[in-house]
């Protein structure tokens, strides 16, 4: 075994063959950048528990040479929230993301790793797509994939029972490659099982990014987005998701009553930047309102 300090991190690895193996890597607050080259052999693999047990790094910059991740490669890192695979990984190993259940966000660059991503993580999660230009194509919010376990007392079997739209929105949407058309229907029928601020998220990942929606499933959630206007503007402000805010004035989802009671919201908070562009939306788009006085 050989050690490296890279990027203020400790990095344990093993060459083989003028490949480079990850073994071990010590923990750092903010972002690990792991190296794409060791004494000049490329980084091609990740090994079993080389990144286990990051607490405080929130996110992990892979190699770009990465071509293999091998099991239980980030066992326990609950404190990462963004992880993006490179274009090159064709192999991730059994449980590789085990107790991983804070991340909130996965960018791919090829679309077959979509189902293993959903197989691995059941919390609600951001799915990106970029092409080989970093470029994003789509974008798709997978619902929590609830499961609960019963027993069989007198055939002492246990049963798995999967509930929610997560389950459906995986096991329906995501095949070798996402099926949008699918996704799109299954939105509705969405309503009445998860709250109107995911929902507001998952309708604004596809109208930012429209790859293959149809006119329909447009229509549709650009209405929900109107409709809940207020929930959707609060929500993506404490996120911190300005560009959703943007986008909502820019293609005036917006009501007079909605952007009204969001000025307030933002008023309240202290928070001039939503403020301001909630009161330059309500001067472009709205007439000002006649005082009236009683004599």
């Amino acid at each position: 075994m050989a050690y490296l300090n890279y990027s203020g991190c400790k990095i344990e690895y093993e060459i083989k063959n003028g490949k480079a193996e990850i073994k071990a890597c010590e923990d750092s607050k903010g972002k690990i950048i792991l190296p794409d080259a060791a004494e000049g052999a490329p980084v091609v693999s990740l090994g079993r528990y080389a990144l286990a047990n990051i607490r405080l790094a929130e996110e992990i910059i892979l190699p770009s040479s990465l071509e293999a991740i091998g099991s239980l490669a980030f066992y326990n890192d609950r404190g990462l929230k963004r992880l993006e695979l490179p274009e090159r990984v064709f192999r991730i190993g059994g449980d590789a993301f085990k107790n991983c259940d804070g991340i909130r966000e996965v960018v791919i660059k090829s679309e077959r790793l979509l189902k293993y991503i959903l197989d691995e993580l059941s919390q609600e999660i951001i799915v990106i797509f970029k092409n080989e230009n970093d470029e994003t194509i789509w974008k798709l919010l997978f619902p929590v994939n609830a499961e609960s376990f019963s027993e069989d007392v007198p055939g002492r079997a246990f049963h798995r029972t999967f509930t929610g739209p997560g389950y459906t929105y995986r096991r329906e949407t995501a095949g070798s490659k996402p099926d949008f058309k699918r996704y799109d229907g299954l939105f509705k029928r969405s309503f009445e099982e998860e709250a109107e601020e995911d929902l507001c998220l998952l309708a604004m990942c596809r109208l930012m990014y429209p790859y293959k929606l149809e006119k329909g499933a447009e229509e549709a959630y650009k209405e929900y987005i109107e409709r809940n206007a207020f929930i959707a503007l609060k929500s993506f402000t404490e996120r911190g998701l300005f560009a959703e805010t943007e986008y909502m004035t820019e293609n005036r989802l917006i009501s007079e009553e909605a952007a009204e009671k969001a000025a307030d919201w933002a008023r309240e908070k202290g928070n001039a930047a939503v403020l301001g562009r909630l009161m330059d939306y309500r001067l472009k788009n709205f007439k000002p309102r006649k005082k009236s006085f009683d004599l």
